[in-house]
């Protein structure tokens, strides 16, 4: 930004030394055409006059005008009384000179020089021909030098501009860029101007990446430029807008007066669905915005950490449900530290045996015998105390940890399906897979490796995903499902309802069990489209042959409701929290008949 204001004061000093010189140039032609004719020369008073309502004129027609009838004058005084030919050297090489200035990129200065040659070569004595030739072509030469580098000039300087322009503009939406941002917040954002605030707004498209691989690049690029339109329309005449990268925005509101009130209303825009809902080639899209707004005033004046807080009041609004507002505070901090520490901590919390699985019964909805568990990562931290999987999970499939995690949970539910299997009591075990190792580990083969260590029967390990896997790489996933499913193990879709619930993927997938998201089951007593929707999962899964079972269940109603539609089985607080292994053993493992056992094996 220094640059660019050194760059704007040498194009004023620049412009300054040039008008003094015009200035100047007229000042000595004015002088010759008035000393110099006898019968004319005071009408030569009006001469600089035009020249300097040409020179300062901003109206392009009013320059011509005056540039012109300056030029005529010359040319009149010149008819009528002729200058001699040492009075025309002396001044008049600087006429094309000034209209270079007027008329900078054209050709009228050449064609000055031409006309004031032509007229005056006409006038001179025979004896001064030769002199008045030398001039001539001295004049021409200069003229036509001046006149073409001026040219090339202003031509470089508008690419030059046009590059720079260029670097500072978005490429895809047309809007300010990342560095643009940078130099408006280095030159401007400085709450002791005036003592007024700038508050800062990062606007984060929710699920973007959803959109890029339902839709495909092209439309994904369409409905970028559809938001930046509507992002211009919202902060038109209130803020300034930029697009750092990818699916991220800014606006910078800098109104001095009523600063919450702009902010208040452009979120209020940014909320409305009807104004972000889109038409693409193959479909509407809905747009919803994770925001994060900090005050620059808040952060001491300090830039820095402006920004740094508003990228933290961003990644709270998406990481607590997305389509969230959040203002940076003070409780942010507090936050971002411990997330911080987590994240660094995560690395070594398996090398450190910090890791432990806890085991939720999964309950017949019948006869509400225990016919298996499914396993729950906890992490117990030392200092943290018991980090629960909501807070460490994201991190952890985000920086690829999840791959690490996600191996020693399944290891380590095998083997204590294994100890109590050998111990009579066969109870089937499910573990959750991430998105991310599907997509990025050999699940397959680690899956064999560790049932062929531990010698666990296959029927009684249980794989659970969720649609959004499902829809990922449909392809890959349904291939590795189908071979887990044809090796025994059974497949189950975590938090059916929620994501896509396409019928397409249920026909083709080799699925075995359907679980009801928890969300349906809360309200299912109360609310009669929750109500039908539980039904409708149950005959559904009933239909294609699927066991279904229900998620969340904490109440006596609930559970009644379910058995009603027909519900397999359940799990929840109403029968049991997640338990540790032992605790879960001493409850319900030496509890279980062994015809239980061999029941539950013939169910699979």
């Amino acid at each position: 930004m220094i640059r660019s204001d050194n760059l704007l004061y040498d194009a004023i000093k620049s412009r300054i030394f040039i008008n003094m010189a015009f200035i100047a140039a007229i000042g000595l032609i004015t002088h010759t055409l008035i000393t110099q004719h006898e019968l004319v020369g005071f009408s030569y008073a009006l001469f600089p006059i035009g020249m300097l309502i040409a020179l300062f004129s901003k109206s392009a027609s009013r320059k011509r005008l005056f540039g012109l009838l300056s030029f005529a004058h010359i040319l009149i005084g010149g008819m009528i009384e002729p200058l001699e030919i040492d009075a025309i050297e002396k001044s008049f090489l600087l006429l094309p000179l000034c209209y270079l200035i007027l008329f900078p990129n054209t050709v009228w200065p050449i064609v000055i020089a031409t006309l004031l040659v032509s007229h005056y070569f006409l006038s001179v004595p025979t004896d001064d021909l030769y002199e008045m030739a030398d001039d001539s072509v001295k004049l021409m030469l200069i003229t036509v030098f001046a006149t073409s580098m001026t040219y090339y000039k202003i031509k470089s300087d508008k690419q030059l501009k046009k590059y720079r322009d260029d670097s500072l503009s978005d490429v895809l939406t047309q809007l300010p860029n990342r560095r643009a941002f940078y130099q408006y917040i280095a030159r401007y954002a400085d709450c002791t101007i005036d003592n007024h605030d700038f508050v800062l707004l990062k606007i984060d498209i929710d699920n973007f990446k959803d959109a890029n691989d339902s839709f495909g690049p092209q439309q994904a690029d369409v409905l970028l430029r559809f938001i930046a339109t509507r992002l211009k329309q919202v902060t038109v005449n209130k803020a300034e807008l930029f697009r750092l990268e990818g699916d991220e925005f800014v606006i910078i509101v800098t109104e001095k007066a009523s600063i919450e009130q702009q902010v208040e209303g452009i979120v209020r825009e940014l909320s409305r669905p009807e104004r972000f809902h889109f038409e693409l080639d193959r479909g509407f899209y809905q747009v919803t915005f994770s925001i994060g707004i900090s005050s620059l005033k808040k952060a001491t004046n300090n830039r820095d950490i402006w920004l740094k807080n508003v990228d933290i009041a961003t990644l709270k609004a998406k990481t607590t449900g997305k389509n969230r507002v959040r203002w940076y505070d003070e409780s942010l901090l507090d936050e971002t530290i411990r997330a911080h520490q987590v994240e660094v901590e995560l690395e070594q919390a398996i090398r450190l045996n910090q890791f432990v699985l806890h085991y939720q019964p999964k309950v017949s909805i019948k006869d509400q015998r225990v016919k298996g568990a499914e396993a729950l990562v906890r992490w117990d931290h030392p200092n943290l105390g018991m980090i629960s999987p909501i807070e460490f999970i994201p991190i952890a499939e985000k920086t690829k940890q999840i791959i690490m995690i996600g191996r020693w949970v399944i290891k380590e539910a095998c083997e204590q399906a294994k100890r109590w299997h050998d111990e009579g009591a066969s109870i089937q075990i499910s573990v959750n897979v991430s998105t991310v190792q599907f997509a990025h580990d050999d699940l397959l083969t680690y899956i064999r490796h560790i049932l062929r260590r531990t010698e666990l029967p296959p029927h009684l390990l249980q794989i659970e995903i969720t649609e959004t896997t499902l829809m990922k790489d449909t392809e890959r996933v349904t291939r590795i499902c189908k071979i887990l499913q044809e090796e025994g193990i059974t497949i189950a879709v975590d938090d059916f309802g929620v994501a896509y619930s396409s019928l397409n993927y249920l026909k083709k997938l080799p699925i075995d069990v359907l679980k009801i998201d928890k969300s349906f089951v809360d309200d299912c007593v109360n609310a009669h489209h929750d109500h039908m929707l539980v039904r409708t999962i149950v005959q559904l899964g009933h239909n294609m042959g699927k066991r279904v079972i229900a998620e969340g269940v904490e109440h006596e109603a609930q559970r009644a409701l379910l058995q009603n539609e027909g519900c397999d089985d359940y799990q929840g607080y109403l029968f049991s929290q997640p338990l540790p292994a032992d605790v879960f053993e001493a409850s319900f493992v030496k509890a279980i008949p062994s015809e239980w056992a061999s029941q539950l094996k013939a169910c699979q």
